[in-house]
């Protein structure tokens, strides 16, 4: 197991923070109150963008180049529609479309008592992160993981205390005898973890449920299989071995998972990172775009957002979006030269 720094910042507003920089931009038209209902095309290009804006249809929009930014569930419900709308001509290899939809489950795994974190810092939130290396993963037949480490007041090790002495009595002796050396303080521990790429976790249309503007809404089969709930708990382990081994604390699974019950319903569920279901590939049959997320069999429709990540990983999908989207500007701005 390794300390992991993550960087952070503030929600940003894209709409406060960069609507003067994009206005003066002249590279940039903005175009505000609308949105794009469907894509039009043949012959392997896209001709058109439909608008919808203030409760009506509001023409079309012409380009050399189409590149959806609507996001890791926005972007299968435009091409899937648009596809339907155009027997075929905008995604012509579509059998992934949609396919392969990944999250970040993201659950409490258990507790800590710390006998001191000199070896690694706590950020401002008094928080710190961890993943485990390659190699340890390959051993233990995981998959990525991330354990968020979050201290918690110096009482909460008292109760804590209290709560070992009679559910884990060894562990109750070592905090015990640590108790007058050098113990610190108790912690919070939460796990986010990778998927595992299922082509059955996928977004669809909905058939019985449309928006205003008449495009269908969005259906979303999501599971968590075999290999997310053995990541989950061995990943734990592996964590709780690791801070044994260093003498760095003692780590106590959380019930749920050390019982084997289910995934408690009353917590975050998942990271908020919608991923996939434009995943990028070589194979037509298990991907949508290419290496340029330009999308297989079309001469000027790429892909930019999570959408096309092929894998999950456990990192926050965030900075690898944004390397993306200047390498597709990069790509795209030698087409045009």
């Amino acid at each position: 197991m390794s300390w992991v720094q993550l960087i952070k910042s503030p929600a940003v507003r894209v709409g406060e923070k960069y609507r003067a920089e994009i206005e003066a931009s002249q590279n940039i038209a903005l175009v505000l109150d609308a949105y794009v209902t469907a894509l039009s095309g043949d012959n392997g290009f896209v001709r058109a963008a439909s608008l919808w804006s203030k409760g009506a249809d509001a023409g079309e929009i012409a380009a050399d180049w189409f590149v959806p930014c609507a996001g890791g569930l926005e972007n299968s419900r435009l091409l899937l529609w648009s596809n339907r709308r155009s027997n075929g001509a905008i995604v012509p290899h579509a059998e992934a479309l949609g396919r392969y939809w990944m999250e970040h489950p993201q659950f409490e795994g258990g507790d800590c008592i710390l006998t001191g974190h000199e070896e690694f810092p706590l950020d401002i939130n008094n928080e710190s992160f961890f993943s485990p290396s390659p190699g340890a993963m390959r051993a233990a037949g995981i998959m990525n993981f991330g354990a968020r480490l979050i201290e918690t007041p110096y009482h909460g090790v008292k109760a804590l205390i209290a709560d070992l002495a009679c559910t884990a009595p060894d562990l109750a002796e070592w905090v015990a005898f640590k108790a007058g050396v050098n113990l610190r303080c108790a912690a919070k521990i939460y796990v986010g973890w990778e998927q595992q790429p299922d082509p059955e976790n996928r977004v669809v249309l909905s058939a019985t449920e449309k928006d205003r503007a008449g495009v269908p809404r969005i259906e979303l089969h999501w599971k968590k299989g075999a290999l997310e709930r053995k990541t989950i708990a061995d990943g734990m382990r592996l964590f709780g071995k690791a801070m044994a081994e260093r003498d760095f604390g003692r780590v106590r699974l959380a019930d749920w998972i050390a019982n084997g019950d289910d995934y408690p319903l009353d917590q975050e569920i998942a990271g908020h990172h919608h991923m996939g279901g434009a995943r990028m590939g070589t194979d037509p049959a298990t991907s949508v775009v290419d290496a340029d997320c330009k999308v297989h069999g079309m001469g000027n429709l790429f892909v930019g957002g999570s959408a096309v990540f092929s894998t999950s990983g456990q990192c926050n999908p965030t900075t690898t979006i944004v390397a993306l989207a200047i390498r597709l500007g990069h790509h795209l701005a030698k087409l045009a030269a």
